[in-house]
């Protein structure tokens, strides 16, 4: 479940997009739809860490925090 009423604002990064010379640019190339679908499913996956890490309570998560944070950074 996602909303704005779980977030806490201070923690939201606002970031302006950098073009970083990515060498897939395409939209309609093959191995730029394979990439962008790894990263949607790479976002899925981190969102129910963080979702399932959210509905075990605060015992022993700060090693698994800190790994989703560490992913997250990738």
């Amino acid at each position: 479940m996602t909303g704005s009423r779980n977030e806490i604002p201070e923690m939201i990064a606002s970031v302006e997009p950098v073009n970083s010379g990515f060498c897939l640019t395409d939209p309609t190339d093959l191995r730029y739809q394979y990439i962008t679908s790894l990263r949607h499913r790479f976002g899925e996956f981190l969102h129910k860490a963080s979702v399932s890490l959210r509905q075990q309570g605060e015992e022993n998560t700060v090693d698994a925090v800190h790994m989703l944070v560490s992913l997250l950074r990738i």
